[in-house]
């Protein structure tokens, strides 16, 4: 459990994290000024206190002081532990190890922008149906009571005229939502949350079957983007690519450190056959695709990887769009047509109701259940 401490730092770091990017940039200059770290902390907190920047600050302050402890004082990705998301570990990883820093900390920037992107992109398309699924789940309820109030009222030996075709389909769902309506909405809430909590922990081989899907799709790809800005960074310093993976494998989240693991399992059967070691679930067909279609004309594999980071971005982007319309229609549009027909309903089974209690046709009605129910 998260002590209030933790939870009060986690709190108070939010905005800074929300902004990273902006200070990954800040950072970069740094380097490429040839400033001492003291001093652009030093002035950056006070340039944060001065205008109110609070979260900065308080961020600040802490890699200062993690600077000043003198272990490990010059790692980046130490210095921002905790201070930053976990997702950020593995291209930090890559920072430590590139050559040109200022270039990896704009990369890393660049990276955070686009997922940051994606998130405002999901959170847009997200807000339809945040708004239209209650809509309609109220009036389905409420047109729901009416007709089971109808069906109340109606005589036994009228209800198999009254609901007879789509009325009785109405019924059904009339039923149906007010026993199990709340029930229903909370299940899918469920499922939606932890479907979000396994992305970067569910491993085995049904998550291989389902990797495809979706959302998991959209993850599996923006990963593997980041994971190949990382090793494309690592590579230049002169690093190989499995110490890379290894490297790389330490701060990454479970479910990378296992696919990062087959990779290396695949490897180690066929050093040579580096992209065939990315074919166990890594990549989606589009990434393998065009990581074949650059590896024909490329010198090495760190100039396939350098593209696929640098220049997959806006395709995913471009996917994020696509799926989140297609979620859109499918949630809206289904809850949509209920609701629809359950307003198409109201109308048709009063209408029907006041028809069938005329005399005349409640005595037909009332004769004919009689015969086909005798008293004995």
């Amino acid at each position: 459990m998260m002590s209030m401490r933790a939870f009060a730092n986690w709190f108070a770091l939010i905005e800074f994290r929300t902004k990273r990017a902006e200070f990954y940039r800040d950072f970069a200059e740094m380097y490429q000024r040839n400033e001492a770290m003291v001093s652009f902390l030093e002035g950056e907190v006070a340039n944060a206190n001065l205008t109110r920047q609070r979260s900065r600050a308080r961020a600040l302050r802490i890699v200062l002081r993690r600077h000043r402890d003198g272990e490990h004082a010059s790692r980046v990705s130490h210095l921002l532990e905790g201070v930053v998301p976990r997702a950020d570990a593995m291209l930090l990883t890559a920072v430590d190890r590139a050559a040109d820093k200022p270039q990896a900390l704009r990369a890393l920037a660049d990276a955070i922008d686009k997922q940051q992107q994606m998130l405002r992109l999901m959170l847009s398309y997200s807000a339809l149906p945040a708004m239209t699924i209650p809509i309609c789940y109220a009036l389905i309820v409420v047109l729901g009571k009416v007709i089971l109030v109808i069906d109340e009222a109606t005589p036994v030996y009228a209800q198999e005229a009254l609901w007879d075709g789509i009325n009785g389909w109405a019924k059904d769902v009339a039923i149906f939502a007010q026993a199990w309506g709340t029930q229903t909405l909370f299940a899918l809430g469920v499922v939606l949350a932890v479907m979000l909590w396994s992305l970067p922990r569910w491993r085995g081989p049904v998550r291989l079957r389902v990797e495809a899907w979706p959302v998991y799709g959209l993850y599996r790809d923006f990963q593997a983007g980041m994971l190949f800005s990382s090793m494309a960074m690592m590579l230049k310093t002169g690093e190989t690519l499995q110490g890379s993976i290894d490297d790389l494998a330490q701060r990454a989240s479970p479910w990378m450190r296992w696919h990062l693991g087959r990779v290396v399992d695949a490897l180690e059967e066929n050093p040579t056959a580096t992209l065939d070691a990315f074919r166990r679930g890594l990549l989606s067909a589009h990434l393998l695709s065009r990581a074949a279609t650059l590896n024909r004309s490329s010198a090495s594999f760190s100039d396939v990887l350098i593209q696929l980071g640098t220049s997959e971005g806006e395709r995913v982007l471009v996917r994020v769009k696509k799926a989140a319309v297609i979620a859109n229609f499918a949630l809206v549009g289904l809850f949509a047509c209920v609701a629809t027909f359950m307003g198409v309903a109201s109308m048709t089974v009063p209408g029907k109701f006041a028809s069938l209690m005329e005399p005349s046709n409640l005595m037909t009605l009332r004769a004919l259940y009689e015969a086909e129910h005798p008293v004995h």
